[in-house]
């Protein structure tokens, strides 16, 4: 089954607890939202968000919050959704965690199994930031991995957590 976009250049994919798809963009930094219809046809429930930020390329969720890195410029944002499967940012300016000298080229996002804490993998700098998840999913930076290859030398990308 091929379904169009309602968003340019999808490139992450994952879904809430009702099972419904969210989908980050590229191409503008957006996020869709699909209904999965037993057919593999999608309906989309939200036309594409915008994060006001740059490159959106992986989407991972925590609860019922979702954290999107942006390659283009380095920064996480939050997003909640409500029991109808709308989505919306966490705060207004659509940053979760702001950039670092020390945290730069946002490749991958990880979240742990109980759900409390995110790991942003930072290619260009070769860190690993570590953020614990608050009850209203703002991010609260608790640690910082160095000396990572970074990705130019190495590859260094992909991120999991447990």
């Amino acid at each position: 089954m091929v379904n169009d976009s309602a968003g340019g250049v999808p490139f992450a994919i994952t879904f809430d607890k009702a099972g419904r798809m969210l989908v980050a963009e590229a191409e503008k930094s957006t996020v869709s939202t699909y209904k999965v219809r037993a057919d593999g046809r999608l309906k989309v429930v939200q036309q594409p968000l915008a994060n006001g930020q740059n490159t959106l390329c992986w989407l991972e969720r925590a609860g019922d919050f979702f954290y999107g890195g942006n390659t283009g410029n380095s920064t996480v944002t939050g997003y909640r959704t409500d029991r109808h499967g709308k989505l919306a940012l966490t705060n207004d300016i659509g940053i979760a965690a702001p950039p670092s000298a020390m945290s730069q080229g946002v490749i991958d996002l990880a979240v742990t199994q109980e759900e409390k804490f995110l790991y942003v993998q930072n290619g260009t700098s070769g860190t690993v930031d570590g953020f614990r998840i608050g009850k209203n999913g703002s991010l609260t930076k608790v640690t910082t991995a160095t000396g990572l290859p970074p990705f130019a030398e190495s590859g260094m990308e992909g991120i999991a957590a447990v």
